[in-house]
């Protein structure tokens, strides 16, 4: 009977607890399932005349769902009607396609030998660029910059998450990505103090660590630049071009 009774006193106590909090609160989520539900690919669809289109839908419903990814749709306020994929020997020069500022999305998934896909993260990054043709239509100077700042965001993005925070360092528009060089600078350090580093060598080797930080971040941007024009100069977006 005690114990009965202290059961019922505990719930009531809880009851008066919830009573005294109020209503929750449920207006943060209900509006990030409205972003989910409006920025996103409305639907995915493989080409059912290839070679394992299981294979396709497993590599497109991945992108749908990357985080950085999603990250960047609701960011900018992307959303895309169909993801699909281009066939390799029907459009062999291209490898991504957006069509009517993105109503459809096209990326080609898959190695001109049809023997397997290409690396996800270079078809990722030709996904930035065919989303940045939802806002600009032409590889002008606007179109380069939204398209760096995507491919930065989705840097900082995974780089956030790796160290278990998934908030964004607030850089600008014209900030970059700065890629982690911490191992490198490292062995200098060692490197240095074998060389017979005392004391006096500290200033030289702050001196080093920041050359090799500016190295480092230089070659990470003119990758990126290069990989941004090789994946341009493959996109039948920009007036349609590629495809006549």
């Amino acid at each position: 009977m005690k114990k009965a009774e202290a059961e019922t006193r505990r719930r009531e106590d809880i009851l008066r607890r919830r009573q005294a909090r109020g209503p929750s609160k449920v207006s943060s989520t209900s509006k990030a399932s409205v972003e989910d539900l409006q920025y996103r690919f409305h639907q995915i669809e493989p080409l059912s005349h290839l070679p394992n289109p299981s294979a396709a839908r497993d590599l497109l419903e991945r992108l749908a769902v990357d985080p950085a990814i999603r990250h960047v749709m609701k960011k900018h306020q992307f959303a895309v009607g169909l993801l699909t994929e281009l066939a390799p020997h029907e459009h062999p020069n291209l490898l991504g396609l957006n069509e009517n500022g993105g109503q459809v999305i096209k990326l080609r998934l898959r190695t001109n030998t049809y023997d397997g896909m290409r690396f996800y993260k270079d078809i990722r990054m030709v996904l930035c660029h065919e989303l940045t043709h939802n806002v600009w239509s032409e590889h002008d100077d606007n179109f380069k910059s939204l398209n760096s700042t995507l491919n930065r965001e989705v840097e900082e993005y995974e780089r956030s998450a790796r160290n278990g925070s998934h908030s964004l360092s607030g850089l600008s528009a014209g900030d970059y990505y700065e890629p982690e060089v911490s191992s490198t600078l490292t062995e200098a350090e060692s490197h240095s103090r074998v060389l017979g580093g005392g004391s006096g060598t500290s200033s030289t080797l702050v001196a080093s660590r920041e050359e090799m930080r500016t190295r480092a971040l230089e070659a990470a941007l003119e990758r990126q630049r290069k990989r941004e024009k090789e994946i341009e100069d493959q996109c039948g977006s920009d007036g349609q071009a590629a495809l006549r």
